[in-house]
């Protein structure tokens, strides 16, 4: 892929996202969602302060509202209450991120340890996806569809508790990415690497695909950890 031919997706705007609510949405649970899906899409970036007076007329909740909000956020790490300065979408340190790879580790293995050998449809249209946005040049876009890989690996374990946890962690994941948008040359090796890592596990090779995560994990944190 050549950097100069490299595509930048435009995210959304917060009341863009906020016009999706639903009629029946419960008001905290849905201020706490759409603010995790602007941070998902790129509308709220790591370091922005979340001033409530703007965000509680943006998404048309009161401000008590939005504090309960926050609070679910802080809760999955995804915020962060600065004393006397406000809330700000989180912007993880080394140690935040090394703690992080763990907690994905523990959560993939276990759902590699447990999922039936055979073919994982959704995989296969990540990847499919990934390989498209790679073609074009689309950093965000492979971003996007290597994320969804390893949640369908974990969708796959048919755990409803891995699958929420992984949810959450991919969350924070997106937030490390964002400081990646520009560079090309990151997300595209992952393309093979997932797709060697599906063969193993739809194959039922088990250890093999252990062994081949947590490496895969490692330098991944190591990339990370380093440039923090």
């Amino acid at each position: 892929m050549n950097p100069e031919t490299t595509t930048i997706d435009l995210a959304p705007s917060l009341a863009d996202i906020a016009r999706t609510r639903p009629s029946h949405a419960q008001a905290t649970g849905w201020a706490a969602e759409t603010l995790r899906t602007a941070m998902d899409a790129g509308a709220l970036t790591p370091g922005s302060k979340l001033t409530e007076e703007h965000l509680a007329a943006t998404l048309g909740v009161s401000r008590n509202t939005l504090r309960a909000a926050f609070t679910l956020l802080e809760a999955q790490n995804l915020v962060e209450r600065i004393p006397n300065r406000g809330v700000f979408v989180a912007n993880p340190g080394p140690q935040q991120v090394a703690d992080l790879f763990i907690e994905r580790w523990a959560v993939q293995a276990a759902a590699l340890d447990v999922a039936p050998a055979g073919p994982i449809p959704h995989a296969h249209r990540a990847l499919a996806r990934a390989e498209e946005a790679r073609a074009r040049g689309s950093v965000t876009g492979m971003a996007g569809a290597n994320q969804d890989f390893h949640r369908a690996l974990v969708d796959h374990a048919g755990s409803a508790r891995l699958t929420q946890a992984m949810s959450r962690i991919l969350a924070e994941m997106r937030l490390l990415f964002f400081s990646q948008v520009t560079v090309p040359g990151f997300h595209a090796p992952y393309v093979e690497r997932n797709a060697h890592l599906l063969n193993l596990v739809e194959s039922g090779q088990r250890e093999a695909a252990r062994a081949y995560l947590r490496t895969y994990l490692t330098e991944s944190r190591n990339y990370f950890t380093q440039g923090l």
